[in-house]
């Protein structure tokens, strides 16, 4: 029994649409291509967007909605792996869709939050920076839309680049991989360790906004060794540098910061123990190592579950 996907599909490569597949050939996952129309399922009795909001005079089901026109970006990214465009290594490609994100005009934003964008500090937005060579602005692509289109109609697209170089782009496979393996964590980390120090790092940000571009700067990511990710008793802190070990300055902050945490378990009676901070560089980090902690990415990302 077949998936309705494979209905009508060609049978072999040579039965592709010609042209279809070679014309694919050049494009890479991170290009850049036009913004098709979206369509997404919404309820205009409940609407949550003012997309769904804009159909709610005229219907009372849940439907299809259509974004308007009028709102569409100019450009979207391509997020389907680079190996499945073309499907190369197929005998039969099984695939007949392109995963898109809409990329936006984020240049009205507060200076600090561009900041932020620009350093790709918010999980769901990834900046593109060569667009704005094309058209002014501060363009993004939202990661939280994703929208399947036919490999037939990205052929015929125009292929932009966001980034000058490939290496460069592999930005977009990591960003997308945090957003699918970010981690489910319980309500005592998320109370007790990511909240307090989220509040920290916003104060740190509003009174020493050049010590907190450093803490940004040299902290690539941070991890935590935990006994138990949804109902954890015991919470190691580890800071996570590329290449160079923080400095002094940054260290104090983060340690200070563990500190109040552990402050604040006590007054609340939280029964969390947190250890640490710990630093560790990722280039003299052994794989055994990493793989016993949970990668967090940054402390302005969310959990699956919050």
């Amino acid at each position: 029994m077949g998936s309705f996907v494979d209905d009508g599909m060609p049978a072999s490569r040579e039965d592709w649409p010609q042209g279809v597949l070679e014309a694919l050939d050049p494009f890479t996952q991170g290009d850049v291509i036009a913004c098709p129309d979206f369509v997404f399922h919404g309820a205009p009795f409940a609407p949550v967007t003012r997309t769904s909001k804009s159909y709610a005079d005229d219907f009372e089901v849940a439907m299809p909605v259509m974004v308007d026109p009028d709102d569409l970006p100019p450009w979207a990214l391509v997020t389907t792996g680079t190996c499945d465009l073309a499907e190369q290594d197929a005998p039969v490609p099984r695939k007949p869709f392109v995963q898109v994100a809409p990329i936006v005009d984020m240049s009205d934003a507060e200076p600090g939050d561009q900041k932020l964008i620009k350093n790709n500090r918010f999980g769901y937005l990834l900046h593109v920076p060569l667009l704005a060579e094309i058209r002014a602005g501060l363009w993004v692509a939202d990661l939280r839309i994703e929208y399947p289109v036919e490999k037939s109609w990205v052929a015929g697209q125009e292929r932009l680049r966001g980034w000058a170089t490939e290496r460069d782009q592999q930005i977009v496979g990591q960003a997308l991989a945090r957003q699918r393996q970010r981690p489910a964590m319980g309500r005592p980390f998320i109370d007790h360790v990511l909240k307090p120090t989220r509040r920290r790092l916003g104060e740190l940000r509003r009174d020493q906004r050049g010590l907190a571009d450093r803490v940004d700067a040299e902290i690539s990511e941070w991890a935590v060794e935990v006994d138990s990710r949804l109902d954890p008793k015991r919470v190691a802190i580890v800071l996570l540098s590329d290449d160079s070990t923080p400095s002094e300055e940054v260290q104090q902050w983060w340690r200070e910061t563990v500190d109040h945490l552990r402050e604040g378990v006590a007054a609340e009676g939280g029964g969390l123990t947190i250890i640490g901070p710990r630093f560790e560089r990722l280039d003299e980090l052994s794989v055994g190592e990493y793989r016993k902690l949970t990668p967090l990415d940054t402390p302005h990302s969310r959990f699956s579950n919050e």
